[in-house]
C-alpha cells in the first residue's frame, strides 16, 4: 500500500515539473476553443426550426372595409409568412376556442408563400367549400376574441389576444411584433396605421 501512494506522488510531482503553469493555461485555452468549435458544429448540424406563420390582421366588425364576393362582408383574419421560407400550412388548425384546437383546418396543400398573405372569412354556418376553403365556419365576436393559431402537433404556433374593436376597424401587428389598432384595415397588404 505504501508502495503505491508513493508510485501517485512520484507522478503527481512529474506532472507537476512537465506541465508548468503557463503551458497548462494555454491546454485550456486549446481545449475551451475545440470544445467551443464541436458545440457550433453540432448546433449547426441539429434540424432547423420550422418556419412558422403569424397573425397579422384581424377584422371581427367589418361592414364596409372588405367584401367577400360571395359572402359578402364578413369577418376575416390574416396571416403572414415573416421567413425566407415557404409554410406548408397542411394540418394546420385555427381557432377561437383553445380547447376545440381544429375549429377550421387548412386544406392539404395549402402553402404561404415567403412574404405572402392569406385571408381567412369568418362566416358562420357557412362551411370551408371547393369554392372558398378558407371559410371557417364560424364568426369573430366585436367584443374580443382569443385566436390561436396550432400546428399539425397541435402546438401554438402563434396566439392574438384581440380587444373589442369598432366597426371596420381592425388589430394589427406592427413592425415590433405587437399589435395595435388601425383605422386602416389592408386585407391582403402590409398592415397601414396612417
Amino acid at each position: 500500500m505504501e508502495q503505491v501512494s508513493e508510485e501517485l506522488s512520484f507522478d503527481s510531482e512529474f506532472a507537476k515539473e512537465k506541465i508548468g503553469p503557463q503551458k497548462r493555461f494555454w491546454i485550456l485555452v486549446i481545449a475551451l476553443v475545440l470544445l467551443t468549435a464541436g458545440i457550433l458544429v453540432v448546433l449547426w448540424m441539429l434540424p432547423k426550426q420550422n418556419a412558422l406563420p403569424v397573425f397579422s390582421e384581424i377584422m371581427t366588425s367589418n361592414h364596409a372595409a372588405y367584401e367577400h364576393p360571395l359572402y359578402g362582408t364578413v369577418d376575416w383574419v390574416e396571416l403572414y409568412n415573416p421567413t425566407e421560407k415557404d409554410i406548408d400550412l397542411s394540418g394546420y388548425g385555427f381557432t377561437n376556442e383553445i380547447k376545440r384546437t381544429f375549429r377550421y383546418r387548412f386544406p392539404e396543400g395549402t402553402v404561404l408563400k415567403s412574404g405572402e398573405y392569406l385571408l381567412l372569412y369568418c362566416t358562420g354556418g357557412t362551411e370551408a367549400s371547393d369554392v372558398d376553403p378558407f371559410c371557417t365556419g364560424f364568426n369573430l365576436s366585436a367584443n374580443g376574441e382569443d385566436l390561436y393559431l396550432v400546428n399539425p402537433n397541435n402546438v401554438e404556433a402563434d396566439e392574438a389576444h384581440v380587444p373589442a374593436l369598432e366597426s371596420d376597424t381592425s388589430w394589427a401587428r406592427t413592425d415590433d411584433g405587437s399589435f395595435a389598432v388601425t383605422e386602416y384595415p389592408t386585407p391582403g397588404e402590409a398592415n397601414r396605421f396612417e
